[in-house]
């Protein structure tokens, strides 16, 4: 069905745009083949590496990719756009005027705006701080550094290179614990076992926690968890930890995501990860995806870190990607005096790399208590 999708856009190109073009056919069948290739160049990974998540082609070349997919989309929105300016003009006056000059002007504007979509969505992402008061925290945990990293996607689009600057960064906020939510690469152990080499050197007082997120399963669940587990990572399947400090106590829970069931793993037990946990206490919950959040929050957890929806990506998008998981796709939701944080993504599923609007982001969480000034 997808594939159906992203070949409309190459036949509207090819229509509108190619066909009429003051070329020798040969040339004009060729431009509409490679149009083509990139509109389906998710059946293109398949077909090659007999994966649509985790294709194998080099940095460069997935970049291009990501900035040509970019253009055909943007260039078929703009086209569109002018057809149907073209249209109310025959209905008013008769006649559909000629706009070949003004194509070449709008393939101009989506060449610039696909290139500036890659380049954030490929970039080192910044440290967003977001200041939480959570009810019933201890005064012990007032000012307590939290930060999540989620969506890394390591893969040949985002190397070993790229995440070691990620690690650079989040080393710099002195967390207090580091929790990852996901989607850790995209590819096999052996593929990407450098490219997430980095994330051994991350640096937390008080812990490292990390949930799987749909793309582990994909890739190889079990090898892929004793991988986090080598650095340096506690996964959370179902379960939960004890963070004390100064004789009160914070708990960090973490489900396994819903892809597991497909794969004869055990799904996502709230239920079980809560199991021994002090209800009275703050209790912070790491669940890949953000749509079950009303009953998570619901349940006794203060405090939802997602990710999986990579904060929408791109305007007009980010629409369908909310209705699609519950009304939840960017940024902090207050339910009642609990919260759920969706973080937009450290990095990004390199088959559709690109941002407009929902940047990357390294996620810094302070956390303040109501009983920060008393005993």
């Amino acid at each position: 069905m997808f594939a159906w999708i992203t070949l409309l856009p190459a036949l509207y190109i090819g229509a509108r745009f190619i066909l009429p073009l003051p070329l020798p056919f040969i040339l004009r069948l060729l431009c509409f083949i490679a149009v083509v290739l990139v509109a389906e160049c998710h059946l293109v990974y398949k077909a090659v590496f007999g994966n649509r998540f985790a294709p194998e082609f080099p940095h460069t070349v997935m970049v291009a990719i990501n900035f040509l997919f970019g253009t055909i989309i943007a260039f078929t929105l703009l086209l569109l756009l002018s057809d149907i300016v073209s249209a109310c003009q025959f209905a008013l006056r008769g006649s559909w005027p000629l706009h070949r000059t003004t194509h070449f002007i709008l393939l101009g504007i989506s060449l610039v705006t696909a290139a500036y979509a890659t380049y954030q969505a490929i970039k080192v992402p910044r440290v967003k701080t977001v200041t939480l008061t959570l009810e019933n925290l201890p005064k012990a945990f007032d000012g307590y550094r939290v930060v999540q990293l989620t969506d890394l996607h390591a893969s040949t689009l985002f190397t070993g290179r790229w995440m070691k600057k990620v690690v650079e960064r989040t080393n710099q906020l002195q967390a207090d614990v580091i929790l990852f939510t996901g989607d850790v690469a995209d590819g096999s152990i052996e593929k990407r076992y450098d490219d997430v080499a980095p994330l051994g050197e991350l640096i937390a007082k008080q812990g490292r926690f990390a949930i799987p997120g749909n793309h582990e399963y994909y890739s190889g669940y079990s090898p892929w968890m004793h991988r986090m587990e080598q650095l340096g990572f506690h996964e959370l399947l179902n379960s939960s930890v004890t963070i004390e400090k100064e004789g009160s106590q914070l708990y960090i829970a973490g489900v396994t995501d819903e892809a597991a069931l497909r794969y004869n793993q055990a799904g996502p037990d709230l239920d079980k990860a809560l199991t021994g946990v002090d209800r009275e206490a703050p209790i912070i919950l790491l669940d890949h995806r953000p749509e079950n959040a009303r009953k998570n929050l619901a349940n006794g957890v203060d405090l939802q870190l997602s990710g999986h929806t990579h904060g929408g990506m791109v305007y007009g998008l980010a629409t369908i990607v909310k209705r699609a998981n519950q009304g939840f796709s960017s940024g902090l939701y207050p339910i009642g005096k609990r919260y759920l944080y969706v973080s937009n993504g450290t990095g990004l599923w390199n088959g559709f790399a690109l941002r407009l609007g929902y940047p990357s982001e390294i996620t810094l969480f302070i956390l303040k208590s109501d009983n920060a000034g008393t005993d």
